[in-house]
């Protein structure tokens, strides 16, 4: 089954638009586990703490998981490298960008809770909401995984 999906032709450019369908790819597999993650520390593990530090230690949580997972997604499936491959320097530069998807949410979330904390209690609204977030910072990643984390391994 996977080497069909190999043989497709969005696995086989290293054209940037298609690099970046792939971050897409990428991000909405990362978008389904990390909601996953924070769906279970935000309504079942952390229920003893209280809104709305749960949701910040839920993103934190979630970040922590979810960006070593993604690195070695993101050299294998966006920029075809070889998975472990890496350095350390590489890492720490990918970890550096994806703090951005730490702190934006974070921030976002503080903003919408002064405006209405009920959102990220409810979970339908917290779920359309991590989506939205995360659908807009997905191409600006892009951009800084091509050229500052990945620019010496491509």
């Amino acid at each position: 089954m996977f080497k069909k999906f190999k043989n497709l032709k969005i696995f086989k450019s290293n054209n940037s638009w298609v690099e970046l369908f792939r971050t897409y790819l990428v991000g909405a597999f990362n978008l389904v586990f990390g909601l996953s993650i924070s769906y279970l520390f935000q309504f079942y593990i952390l229920i003893f703490i209280p809104f709305p530090l749960r949701t910040y230690v839920t993103n934190i949580f979630g970040f922590s998981i979810g960006v070593v997972i993604s690195y070695f997604i993101s050299r294998k499936i966006i920029f075809q490298l070889n998975i472990f491959g890496g350095t350390f320097k590489e890492f720490f530069n990918f970890t550096l960008i994806n703090l951005i998807n730490l702190f934006g949410p974070l921030f976002l979330w503080f903003l919408i809770n002064l405006i209405n904390e009920k959102l990220q209690t409810d979970e339908l609204w917290f779920l359309i909401i991590t989506i939205l977030i995360n659908g807009v910072i997905l191409p600006i990643k892009y951009l800084l995984y091509k050229f500052f984390v990945f620019k010496d391994s491509l």
